[in-house]
């Protein structure tokens, strides 16, 4: 089983159905939740309230625009502002903005938001790519059983249209040159709405005596490839972890595993912490040595103390001895010219410019140069005269330049834009910039079934931050073809963003992939209130042979029928596109 079929079964399987508001619908935020924090995804949970279900609100319009048209017989006026009424709430609700679902009955319910926010160059902007995908399931319905769903654009568009055409009729009738036409103008306003029965008594059915899917295409196959794709895009986080317990060494261990400075003081305390007087601990060595004109002289310290952590001090060094007389010209600066060795050396000790050899000579700052006895340095220095007069006999042919290292051809103008330009390709020669410059946005959102509602709560809090983003949302993608969707919208269509369409027919045709871009005119995705409110969106879903969505809303709606492979091609064709971007 792949990792993407794995968060599938999670969620579809061993968490099951998932309705708005609901502790399944808050488990699974718990588990996408995980997904992201082991990936080092910094995680944000949003929570909001919203509806339990949008259906109470859609009986609601029904009822009120059929008693319109019944009371419009004797009571035209006030019946043609109440169907006004409704025909204009409703337009609104399928439109995302406001309606009578959102004073209905509530509970709480949470968006999971995840960033990869790569660091910005100075006055580099980053652009935002939002992945969208929601994780609770829907109620299963009639009107998407598989006698009906075949019709449902036909179901939906009736309901639709003859609850905007009953304030006409209703209108037509209390006109005062139409009322010779009574009661026939009452009868053509209850024959226009009569239909709407239909859908009031599916509603009420859906609530009363039917259950919530498993979501697996709906859409716990849109949530495992978002999770694909921030695999893809996202760099594992780095794990350091100890391959040993830390061990507690002694004083004499750390001397002889020679990782104490030369000069430091070195003491211990009980790992504990305990109050207990501490032990003294016999020195590793009886003295502290100290330099002399870079010699060595011994001065006596006391003995190491066993304390809670290594401490060093600063030894004391005594001040320079005169130096002799013989070393200096009248006419020169005091300056050291000759070094020799004076202080005699404690035996066994590492020193700074040597150690002493087994025959017991010393080895001092002559013989750690390679100099002879004899050295003098005026004499080598006006032999040399100049730095120019140093042989130019290196290997590498850069030549001594007295300090500097290169190679040739400083007089090149271009020498250090190359030079720049090499190192710059060879440190980013590993590294995906079309994904590394882009700032990711990940989203699960809850509460999609019950009118968009965690869409809309994530637009009202980040709106102005992502104004510029660009946002992908993964709806029903486990079986069908894939495609882009171009324009969606229950009350309006809406047109997906140009360039996002536009990059993703030129990624299909150049890796050859087999999606293409339709339309979609069903229920409203987490893009459409993104559309309304002129967000730069695009939708990513798959449809039947028939361009239908596959058990959609229905009980068949199982991981069994989601394909692996549609959730394979949905991530790598969702990060080519952000590359794209």
């Amino acid at each position: 089983m792949t990792q993407l079929s794995e968060h599938l079964h999670q969620l579809a399987e061993t968490i099951g159905p998932r309705p708005a508001t609901t502790d399944a619908e808050a488990q699974a935020a718990d588990y996408i939740e995980g997904v992201f924090e082991s990936r080092g995804l910094p995680v944000e949970r949003q929570e909001f309230d919203c509806p339990r279900t949008y259906a109470w609100a859609f009986i609601i319009y029904h009822a009120l625009t059929i008693g319109a048209a019944v009371l419009a017989n004797w009571f035209a006026w006030p019946a043609l502002a109440i169907a006004v009424a409704v025909a204009v709430v409703m337009w609104f609700d399928l439109d995302t903005r406001w309606g009578l679902s959102r004073i209905m009955p509530k509970g709480p319910s949470q968006n999971i938001i995840a960033r990869h926010a790569p660091k910005a160059r100075r006055n580099e902007r980053l652009r935002k790519v939002v992945i969208v995908a929601h994780y609770d399931s829907a109620k299963a319905s009639l009107a998407f059983s598989p006698g009906l769903v075949k019709n449902f654009n036909l179901t939906f568009g009736l309901m639709k249209w003859l609850t905007f055409l009953t304030p006409v009729a209703i209108l037509v009738l209390a006109l005062p040159w139409t009322q010779d036409w009574r009661p026939y103008t009452w009868y053509a306003a209850l024959a226009v709405c009569a239909y709407l029965i239909v859908p009031l008594l599916i509603n009420l059915h859906r609530e009363l005596l039917m259950h919530a899917t498993d979501g697996a295409n709906d859409n716990a196959s849109g949530v495992a490839a978002m999770l694909g794709i921030m695999e893809q895009t996202v760099p594992e986080p780095e794990q350091r972890t100890m391959a040993t317990q830390p061990i507690r060494r002694t004083p004499e261990a750390a001397f002889d595993a020679d990782v104490v400075l030369e000069d430091a003081l070195l003491s211990y305390t009980p790992v504990d912490g305990s109050p207990r007087a501490a032990e003294p601990v016999a020195p590793t060595r009886p003295a502290l040595e100290t330099f002399d004109d870079l010699g060595w002289e011994t001065t006596t310290m006391p003995a190491i103390q066993q304390q809670s952590s290594l401490s060093f001090e600063e030894p004391a060094y005594p001040s320079s001895p005169p130096r002799r007389a013989d070393d200096f010209d009248d006419d020169e600066p005091d300056l050291p010219i000759e070094l020799e060795d004076k202080a005699p050396e404690p035996s066994g000790r590492k020193r700074l410019f040597g150690r002493k050899g087994e025959s017991g000579e010393r080895h001092g700052v002559r013989d750690w140069l390679g100099l002879g006895g004899g050295f003098d340095v005026r004499k080598e220095g006006k032999s040399i005269g100049t730095w120019d007069a140093l042989a130019d006999d290196e290997e590498d042919g850069f030549g001594f330049k007295g300090g500097a290292a290169g190679p040739l051809g400083f007089d090149d103008p271009g020498f250090a834009a190359e030079e720049a330009s090499r190192i710059r390709r060879r440190v980013t020669n590993s590294i995906d910039r079309a994904l590394s410059e882009k700032e990711i946005w990940f989203v699960a959102t809850g509460a999609e079934e019950v009118g968009t509602c965690g869409m809309q709560a994530f637009l009202a809090a980040y709106g102005e931050e992502l104004r510029d983003a660009l946002i992908i949302n993964l709806d029903n993608l486990g079986a069908g073809a894939l495609a882009w969707i171009t324009s969606e919208g229950m009350a309006r269509h809406y047109h997906c963003d140009r360039r996002l369409a536009s990059s993703a027919k030129r990624v299909a045709r150049e890796n050859d992939l087999p999606i293409r871009g339709r339309e979609y005119r069903g229920l409203s995705t987490d893009a459409t209130p993104a559309l309304a409110r002129r967000f730069k969106a695009m939708s990513i879903m798959a449809f039947d042979i028939n361009g239908r969505l596959p058990h959609w809303h229905w009980h068949t709606d199982t991981v069994d029928n989601v394909a692996e492979s549609n959730l394979d091609l949905a991530a790598d064709f969702v990060t080519k596109l952000i590359r794209e971007l």
